[in-house]
């Protein structure tokens, strides 16, 4: 059951008695309903008082109902609650054991709409929908059994119909369902355009595109406009086919009654009695057709909340590693992602306590093997080894404890500037927050926005791109951890600001460096330069001994450097 599988294992537990109450509560329904026969029987006869009985027995059996519903009500909001809870941390911690590699913007949509939708809609649902639902398809055979003993051959009629009327509202169902997914499908990326829309509108208005024609935005709404006329279409076929199952139940149903009443075999008022019967047994499937496009909707939100759930998550070692030198080792990696060979065969070793460069052309692997050492992404083939151990050997939480990174984008949360940085190590000291946040000349921005807490706004907005990557970076130099990841993170800086951060990460006792470089100036303060082409090593070396060889880096080296001194003579 995908629905059940939410659940946690103790209120999983519960759904066994939850079920048990709600088929005694169809039961209670359908002799409500039964009870009518004898009661109106008994009224109309040479005797009403011998109805008496079977009054306090329908009494009885409606105030017995609603006791227990309402009981029902109150153990599917817990259900729905501790579902709810459960499941919010499930995706949490599942969503931190996924490599960070999974998350591209399409998979981020689907754990936000996990997060923020799903979850509570399967919430609203439990509640809304458990009871109403379980005793809607459990009440219709418990009516029909129940005709059974009161006049057989409607009970027969009823117990033959309940399985046809399920089939046609099932049928209808299927009709809907591969539909219901393409609107799903279109809606999400009509939402994740949409935020994409609002996010580029300093780049559309500065191409004169000032409407949504021709743009992704109107394309995923022009899809969304599609499915859902096709989702329209789709329920006619279904509606008239459960319509006439229904109508011709009905006729079959009081036929039979009318033939039992012709034949004498039933008197008047237990035919009207009987009639009402008829109608209650059918009343719940009418519910359920109602009720269906939101079942639908849950079992959708249930699919996309497991789905999330069945991403394979990172491989977690029996026992946890632990480090010893600070140095870095790729031997013989392969990575393929997507059908393509993004690194092929790479070796090579950073030594403990030195700055190593990796330089290459764009698409060459080089932010690659930055992902990978931080092991967003696991190895295709070959080892990746971080302080003496593969990095499939640690915890999660003790390889990054290794790791300060700062990457090319830089992700900064809604809050204040300092904020942002105690980010990397909350429980730093102020002596040390201030030294970390100076290095990286994060206080020209406090002086120009008048303080520490001043907000840096949703995605660092307030700030400019240069201005967020030294938050980033003294972030980085606060956790102090002995490995320091670069990927281009001085190239939004203007000469000054780039040269003292430099220097800082040059003397703040990260004990080994990678940087993933492109300018000159970065490059000249490297030891070591290792030039990485089309998914492999071409050289390594130091990095005078490599330009004084004239290979690839040589001419790299050179080109980087006219085009650097270039400049225009009219």
């Amino acid at each position: 059951m995908t629905v059940a599988s939410l659940f946690p294992p103790q209120a999983r537990a519960r759904l066994p008695l939850f079920t048990l109450l709600g088929l005694i509560a169809a039961t209670l329904r359908a002799a409500s309903a039964l009870l009518l026969v004898p009661l109106l029987g008994g009224l109309f006869s040479a005797e009403p008082r011998t109805a008496l009985p079977w009054l306090a027995a329908l009494a009885a059996c409606v105030v017995a109902g609603w006791l227990l519903e309402r009981r029902m009500v109150v153990s599917a909001f817990d259900l729905g609650l501790a579902m709810m809870t459960s499941m919010n941390a499930r995706l949490v911690d599942h969503l931190l054991s996924v490599p960070l590699g999974w998350f591209g913007s399409e998979e981020q949509t689907k754990a936000r709409r996990a997060l923020a939708g799903a979850v509570p809609e399967l919430f609203a649902s439990s509640v809304n929908l458990g009871t109403q639902t379980l005793i809607s398809v459990a009440l219709p055979p418990a009516i029909a059994f129940g005709l059974l003993f009161v006049a057989w051959p409607l009970g027969v009629a009823a117990l033959v119909a309940v399985p046809l009327l399920f089939g046609a509202l099932l049928a209808g169902g299927r009709f809907l369902r591969r539909a219901e997914a393409d609107f799903a499908a279109a809606s999400g990326e009509a939402a994740a355009r949409t935020d994409e829309f609002a996010r580029a509108q300093l780049v559309l208005r500065a191409a004169g595109r000032t409407g949504t024609t021709g743009t992704p935005l109107g394309g995923a709404i022009e899809a969304q406009k599609a499915t859902g006329l096709r989702l329209i279409w789709f329920t006619i076929p279904g509606t008239l086919l459960f319509s006439l199952a229904m109508q011709a139940t009905l006729l079959a149903m009081i036929a039979i009654l009318a033939f039992m009443y012709a034949q004498g075999s039933m008197d008047a008022a237990r035919t009207v009695a009987l009639i009402v019967v008829v109608l209650r047994f059918l009343e719940p499937l009418n519910t359920l057709s109602e009720l269906f496009p939101a079942l639908e909707s849950t079992h959708a939100a249930a699919q996309r909340t497991l789905a999330i759930l069945d991403v394979p998550a990172l491989a977690r070692p029996q026992q946890d590693a632990q480090p010893q030198a600070p140095a870095i080792e790729f031997r013989n990696v392969h990575f393929h992602a997507n059908g393509n060979d993004i690194l092929d065969g790479v070796s090579f070793t950073v030594p403990e306590g030195r700055m190593t460069a990796l330089v290459g052309p764009s698409g060459s692997g080089k932010s690659t093997i930055l992902s990978l050492i931080a092991r967003m992404h696991d190895v295709t083939t070959g080892e990746v080894r971080v302080g003496g151990h593969d990095v499939r050997a640690y915890e999660p939480s003790t390889l990054m404890d290794q790791l300060s990174i700062v990457f090319q984008n830089v992700q900064l949360f809604e809050g204040g500037i300092a904020e942002n940085i105690r980010l990397a190590r909350p429980g730093a000291t102020e002596a040390e927050f201030v030294e970390a946040a100076k290095a990286a000349c994060v206080d020209e921005i406090v002086d120009r926005l008048g303080s520490w807490d001043a907000p840096v706004g949703e995605g660092g907005g307030n700030l400019s791109g240069g201005e967020r990557q030294r938050v980033s970076i003294a972030r980085a130099l606060l956790k102090n951890a002995p490995i320091l990841l670069l990927d281009e993170a001085t190239s939004g800086l203007d000469t000054m600001n780039e040269v003292a951060v430099a220097t800082a990460l040059s003397r703040f006792g990260h004990h080994t460096v990678l940087v993933v470089a492109h300018r000159l100036e970065t490059i000249a303060r490297a030891d070591r330069v290792i030039f990485v082409e089309n998914g492999r090593i071409v050289e390594a070396g130091e990095r005078e001994a490599l330009i004084a060889a004239g290979g690839r880096f040589a001419a790299y080296w050179n080109h980087r450097r006219d085009a650097r001194d270039w400049t225009f003579k009219p």
